[in-house]
């Protein structure tokens, strides 16, 4: 009863401020609209929510303005990186930083803003909010944007009390039918041939997800984002590589075919 009247009192000052701002310096960048060295383990960087503007600031200047009428959507968590990993994926937008540091022991608070830029485009950026920080940082976000944060069933006991949210199913993997081609059955893509490559069809439209939980996924070299997350792939053959501090790759030569979609799972073997 004493936490709920704390946290009661915590959410009302917050709204009385939203006018004035609130900063946040204890944040990390991990991908989004802007190509920047900031390595994706660093704090120093700042966020800024007011009535005006959502302001964040990288450690080497270049800083995202953010009108709170051009955001499109708020995420927290797992899916959190499905969203922006999406608009990364389907509007080509760079991540410009390397992927995820290594804490899959540790909870990982990622919070997502979807908007448009002012010549109409689809944007994204995706930070991480420190366990002392992310719930005002939520309850910043949607007092000046009014918008339900998209939020995992599983994750949606994170929210703050008295914030609206939109929860989402786990997304299930798509049904076998004789015009699509088989996703691989988990012995498949058993990290025991995780050093080579092993020739498969996939879908043009590929979830993938990896255990430990926030892989990152490499698309032809290229980073695409941290799992889970799906791949628009375009038609052809494509090599998918999930990565992860501590782990051996995993790797699959893959042949995205139009029209079709389906699911994979990455397990990761620890490194020796």
């Amino acid at each position: 009863m004493q936490f709920r009247k704390l946290l009661a009192l915590f959410l009302a000052v917050s709204v009385l401020t939203y006018a004035q701002g609130n900063t946040f310096t204890k944040v990390r960048y991990n991908g989004g609209s802007v190509s920047t060295t900031v390595k994706p383990d660093d704090w120093d960087n700042k966020l800024t929510v007011s009535s005006e503007a959502i302001s964040f600031t990288l450690k080497d200047g270049q800083t995202i303005s953010i009108l709170p009428k051009q955001v499109t959507a708020l995420s927290y968590g797992q899916e959190a990186h499905r969203r922006v990993g999406t608009a990364v994926a389907l509007a080509f937008i760079s991540l410009g930083v390397g992927a995820l540091f290594a804490l899959h022991k540790t909870k990982l608070h990622f919070i997502g803003i979807d908007y448009m830029d002012k010549d109409g485009k689809k944007q994204g950026l995706l930070f991480q909010g420190d366990k002392s920080n992310f719930r005002a940082i939520i309850v910043a976000l949607q007092g000046v944007t009014g918008i339900p944060v998209s939020v995992s069933e599983k994750e949606r006991s994170e929210i703050p009390a008295g914030i609206a949210v939109q929860a989402v199913k786990e997304p299930e993997p798509a049904p076998q039918t004789a015009a699509t081609p088989a996703a691989p059955a988990p012995p498949a893509v058993s990290t025991t041939t995780a050093q080579g490559t092993a020739a498969q069809d996939a879908p043009e439209s590929l979830a993938v997800t990896s255990n430990p939980d926030a892989g990152e996924i490499y698309v032809d070299d290229s980073l695409i984002g941290n799992a889970p997350t799906t791949l628009k792939l375009t038609p052809g053959k494509h090599k998918i590589r999930v990565s992860l501090p501590g782990y051996k790759d995993w790797i699959r030569d893959v042949t995205a075919q139009s029209g079709s979609e389906a699911h994979i799972m990455a397990t990761l073997e620890k490194a020796n």
